[in-house]
């Protein structure tokens, strides 16, 4: 194999790297999913949930930047765990950050297909949800296939436009009624500690994927300055609207009955209730938009894991071929697509709703995350890094690692308590990339 014809090309400037963070987050995806989600078990505490999740993940993202000296490449966070903790646990980070990306693919694919279906519906043209979903994952081979740079940018642009759709239905909120927070849940002694938890496991899936902006460092022209201001840029911008949206979204689905809260798109419904012609389908057409940028982000990085772990001969070195117009690792895109693809049909086939494959999923892809998370904080206290002082590498690190065991703690706690066999799936399929790993030739 001609290693050289096999390297990834560094065409990407810093707004291709930031589009990658942000739209792999998937603003929008937050206000129409995420946030009814968590304020059906968090109430007026949503917002404080988002807090906690903020603080936490914005330590992450600031470990991550002690390493903007040692690019990860293609491997994206996994390969500073590698830095740290030598190869073997470099690579097994690579392996959750691939479960982890194929999880969160999976459940924005079968949102992607729903959103899909009732626009096709709308247009007369009669669907079925296999197909939607379908087309949906078609499309977003289709461009990550092609130059990274178009699929990035057309990230870009689908998050402006849905982030603008969200907020124009928060003003309407605003206008028929305000929105105010409720203070009075911050009470440790009282039930809303419970439901901040619950709501806590919400509000850090919000976040998933601004690490996925690592994984292009091997295509960034300045990796060292665009991928650290990505991680910073994702989390700001993502926590500071989650945060709003949190407030006012919750205040407006209050006003819903309590078969729309829990219907499959509340947020439509509130803009449907509030007045105004086809805010309804505005906000449908945002949540298309957002869902088809946050699957083009996560299967972006799935593939550069892929072919990561193709380059460390996990997996067949035949997956390290590159697209001979594009540059894109195309062999790696197709092994790690179409597998995934056949799995989301069988489970629609089951009749699983698009709902409960993005609970499941979802709760899957944070633990795999939140393994990594540690990881890298591990990694950066057990080693000097290059630029960075001992004081404040311990402190920030540290006090990141402090953040993810106690997040990973209740999250589990949770998951053993409700939905163990997500927990124990987790660990199986772990277990099973622990021995490719240590069975590489």
């Amino acid at each position: 194999m001609d290693v050289e014809a096999n390297q990834l090309r560094r065409s990407l400037g810093p707004v291709a790297i930031g589009a990658q963070a942000v739209g792999t987050v998937g603003l929008t995806l937050t206000a129409v999913i995420n946030i009814p989600a968590a304020a059906a078990q968090a109430g007026r505490a949503t917002w404080i949930a988002y807090a906690i999740a903020l603080v936490a993940i914005a330590l992450v993202s600031e470990t991550l930047v002690l390493f903007r000296h040692q690019p990860a490449g293609a491997a994206g966070i996994a390969g500073y765990v590698e830095q740290g903790l030598g190869g073997a646990m470099g690579r097994l980070a690579c392996w959750a950050l691939l479960l982890g990306y194929g999880a969160t693919l999976l459940a924005c694919l079968a949102f992607l297909g729903f959103y899909l279906e009732a626009l096709l519906s709308r247009l007369g043209l009669a669907g079925m949800p296999e197909l939607s979903f379908l087309l949906g994952a078609v499309a977003c081979w289709a461009m990550v296939r092609r130059d990274v740079g178009l699929s990035t940018h057309t990230m870009l642009v689908t998050e402006t436009i849905s982030a603008l759709i969200v907020l124009g239905l928060c003003a309407l909120v605003l206008r028929h009624g305000g929105a105010a927070a409720d203070l009075s849940a911050i009470n440790p002694m009282g039930d809303s500690g419970t439901q901040v938890r619950a709501g806590l496991m919400i509000a850090v899936l919000s976040f998933i994927g601004f690490e996925s902006a690592a994984n292009l460092g091997a295509e960034a022209v300045e990796p060292e300055r665009s991928v650290p201001q990505a991680l910073r840029t994702a989390v700001l911008v993502a926590g500071g609207l989650f945060l709003v949206w949190s407030v006012v979204l919750t205040e407006g689905l209050g006003w819903l009955p309590a078969a729309a809260r829990q219907g499959l798109d509340p947020i439509s419904a509130l803009a449907d209730q509030l007045g105004r012609p086809g805010a309804g389908a505005w906000i449908r057409i945002g949540a298309l938009l957002c869902l088809f940028g946050s699957s083009l982000g996560c299967l972006t990085a799935l593939s550069r894991v892929t072919y990561r772990l193709a380059q460390e001969r996990v997996f067949p070195a035949a997956l390290q071929a590159l697209h001979p117009r594009w540059g894109t690792p195309a062999a790696a895109l197709n092994a790690s697509c179409w597998p995934l693809v056949a799995l989301g049909l069988a489970l629609l086939h089951q009749r699983l709703s698009a709902s409960r494959i993005y609970d499941l999923l979802g709760d899957f892809g944070v633990l795999a995350f939140l393994l990594v998370y540690g990881l890298v904080a591990v990694a950066a206290l057990g080693r000097p890094l290059q630029g960075v002082g001992s004081l404040r590498r311990r402190g920030v690190a540290g006090a990141a690692l402090v953040a993810v065991v106690a997040v990973a703690a209740a999250f589990g706690s949770s998951l053993w308590n409700g939905q163990a066999g997500v927990l124990l799936d987790f660990t199986a399929l772990l277990a099973l990339g622990a021995l490719l790993v240590l069975r590489r030739p």
